[in-house]
């Protein structure tokens, strides 16, 4: 019997009374169906040891009745019980979390179900629970087919929602939820963190300050290392590196671990560490809740105006972090800043002072007390600052409707000049009979020549004749209603757009065809929107590194050249053991299926039986293997290719049906002696299949 059983054994030895269902399902925090089957498991572990079973008492509840010889004989009994750590639900909740953010393979709840011993309805309520505890923080998690539960959030959010949870345990005495953590997080890193510490910023103080500190740098080094980085912003070149013992200190985290990060990441940090709170009696989350709250103001504010703040995010968070730390003291003591130009501010930012307004009116009881509308006023300044830098370094378009009753040559004209003197995409031109047909187009603005009313967009009456005085007034009309304007984009770069949409549609749809990625691909180019082939369906130069490519010289049978030719990718994480397994039985069920030409086979399983990101190596046998093919014995070559979709590896899977025609390089590539050689074959064709 497992932990769990033997405690719900022991519930029912120690309890004077009969226990009915419902209460122990409460009581262990699983359902009644589970506390059902585990009566079930106890009876038949009792009768095997002939003892008397556990009775259901008629409206009562379970109830079993021993003498003290056979509690003694149970008690000898359980000395022997497995080593299965039962896990309570908050620390089931705890593993979820944990596995999700640092777990090196991808977290599927039916094996979990399993890990845990618990029923399917109990795992099913440890996630929505999950959920639950993760809306505070602004984090989702999604279940992704094939890849399992993921975060879904800015990975600012994650991070902090992983700093809240890790540190209130490492600070507690909870000694079961710590041993939880330390499966997922290194002692020996932090340790090493730790030292860093002592070197850079104090060799004595023992305290929560420090344990923080060298978290923070935990999981901000994890988080990069796994390839999750915070939203880009634009550059800013106000920040200085300052050259104190928290720069020190990061440096050296850096340099000794070997790890690269931009000026964002470095900055995002450097902020976090100079804003954590020395004093004795603080506590890690108020600082945290802080953190929070200007995170979802900085988002809430960008969804309401449509403004990317994103852009200047870190700025705009350490500047709000630097004023309403010290206007949460004020609010708690009464005391709030008188501001000179509130009015003004209210007047000239209207926009932004009513929507942060929103944001604080709604969440005032997080601070304490009311805010003033002078502090508002302030915060407002802070976001108008980087609106201005945003401005700076962006340019703006309208979407407009023209309204003309002089013919459509002439209303053309119209359209062709706004477009030509301003940043103008007109949709369409249209007759004043057709108005209300512009409330069916995604437009700001609408310009006619004739007088009219319309209240639905922002209208500007104007002559057909375009000259210097109507462009005045244009420029005047537009500078007007700025509110609508739309942001150009720089961005000239939409892999990740053209990723995300194939991974959506192969989420809904299942396997991408080829005819599908073809027509994306032209839509794509169509309108302008460039993409990195290489990066989303990568050449074999690309994944097939020098250390990924093997010279076999034994004798191996084919099972054992299956594990050897995988054996890169599994120490790079690539795939994991279970792969190699799945491929190994994969032949044994349906015979030699991967020998795909002449000596050469292509060893593969499906992506859900443990493919962790896209990878190919490559095994030469200078003593082939036989795996009993009729025609194609025996393999002198082996790929083994790991792959996560149905798109990504065509163009390696293309590069080796190629090698299958060009029999003069298969029998080159049989007989190479050095890696060199290996990758003037495969390389130097492949770059002329690409032009």
């Amino acid at each position: 019997m497992k932990e769990r059983t033997y405690a719900i054994l022991n519930r029912l030895i120690n309890s004077e009374i009969p226990l009915s269902v419902r209460y122990l399902s409460s009581e262990f925090e699983v359902s009644e169906r589970t506390i059902r089957n585990e009566i079930g498991t106890i009876n038949e572990w009792l009768i095997e040891y002939q003892l008397p079973p556990v009775k259901s008492i008629y409206s009562r509840g379970m109830h079993l009745t021993l003498t003290n010889s056979q509690i003694r004989k149970i008690r000898e009994l359980e000395k022997s019980k497995s080593e299965f750590k039962y896990l309570t639900r908050e620390e089931r909740i705890l593993d979820l979390i944990l596995a999700i953010a640092f777990g090196k393979e991808p977290v599927f709840l039916n094996q979990k179900e399993e890990v845990y011993q618990v029923s399917k309805s109990s795992i099913d309520e440890d996630i929505r629970q999950v959920r639950r505890h993760l809306e505070d923080y602004h984090v989702k998690v999604v279940s992704i087919p094939k890849q399992g539960l993921q975060f879904q959030a800015k990975e600012q959010f994650i991070r902090a929602m992983l700093f809240s949870i890790i540190s209130t345990i490492l600070l507690s005495d909870d000694q079961g939820k710590k041993k939880i953590v330390f499966n997922y997080l290194s002692h020996g890193q932090l340790t090493y963190l730790d030292e860093i510490y002592s070197n850079f910023i104090s060799n004595l103080e023992v305290s929560h300050y420090r344990i923080n500190f060298n978290l923070l740098v935990y999981i901000w080094i994890v988080r990069i290392q796994e390839g999750n980085y915070i939203s880009e912003s634009e550059e800013d070149e106000g920040f200085v590196q300052q050259n104190n013992k928290v720069y020190r200190y990061i440096n050296a985290v850096l340099n000794q671990l070997g790890v690269e990060v931009n000026l964002e990441e470095e900055r995002y940090i450097y902020f976090l560490l100079n804003t954590l709170n020395r004093e004795d009696d603080y506590r890690p989350i108020n600082w945290l809740d802080l953190q929070l709250l200007i995170m979802q103001l900085i988002q809430y504010v960008e969804t309401e105006t449509g403004i990317p703040f994103s852009k200047k995010e870190v700025q705009l968070q350490e500047a709000l972090y630097n004023h309403m730390i010290s206007m949460v003291e004020r609010i708690k003591n009464g005391l709030q800043l008188v501001n000179p130009l509130r009015d003004k501010i209210k007047q000239t930012y209207g926009v932004v002072y009513k929507v942060v307004e929103s944001y604080l009116k709604t969440n005032e009881s997080e601070f304490g007390g009311s805010i003033t509308e002078d502090e508002i006023a302030f915060l407002t300044i802070h976001f108008s600052t980087a609106l201005s830098e945003i401005n700076q370094n962006n340019k703006y378009w309208y979407r407009a409707i023209v309204i003309c009753n002089h013919g459509i040559a002439t209303g053309r004209l119209l359209a062709e000049n706004l477009k030509e003197y301003f940043n103008i995409e007109v949709l369409a031109v249209l007759s004043s009979r057709e108005i209300n047909l512009v409330k069916k187009f995604d437009v700001d603005l609408v310009f006619s020549t004739v007088k009219m009313s319309y209240n639905s967009k922002p209208i500007m009456i104007l002559d057909t004749i375009f000259n210097d005085e109507t462009k005045i007034l244009v420029k005047h009309f537009l500078e007007s209603n700025s509110q609508y304007r739309r942001l150009i984009t720089t961005r000239n770069d939409y892999t990740e757009m053209f990723q995300k949409l194939l991974k959506m549609v192969e989420q809904t749809f299942g396997e991408i065809s080829h005819n599908f990625y073809g027509d994306l691909e032209k839509l794509f180019h169509k309108n302008q929107l460039e993409i990195n082939k290489r990066e989303v369906q990568p050449m074999i130069q690309d994944i097939l590194s020098d250390d990924n490519i093997l010279l076999e010289t034994e004798e191996l049978t084919w099972q054992e050249a299956i594990k050897k030719v995988a054996e890169p990718l599994l120490s790079k994480e690539i795939i994991t053991g279970d792969y190699i397994q799945a491929m190994i039985e994969s032949v044994e069920e349906y015979g030699p299926y991967i020998v795909i030409g002449p000596h050469l086979a292509l060893a593969h399983a499906r992506p859900e039986d443990g493919s962790l990101k896209l990878g190919l190596s490559l095994s030469i046998f200078e003593k082939p293997v036989v795996f009993g093919h009729e025609f194609n014995d025996p393999v002198k070559v082996m790929f083994c290719l790991s792959a996560i979709d149905s798109y990504s590896h065509l163009n390696v899977m293309k590069r080796l049906v190629n090698l299958i025609r060009e029999e003069d390089n298969l029998i080159k590539l049989t007989e190479a002696k050095s890696i060199k050689t290996v990758k003037e074959i495969l390389f130097n064709e492949a770059i002329e299949e690409e032009k």
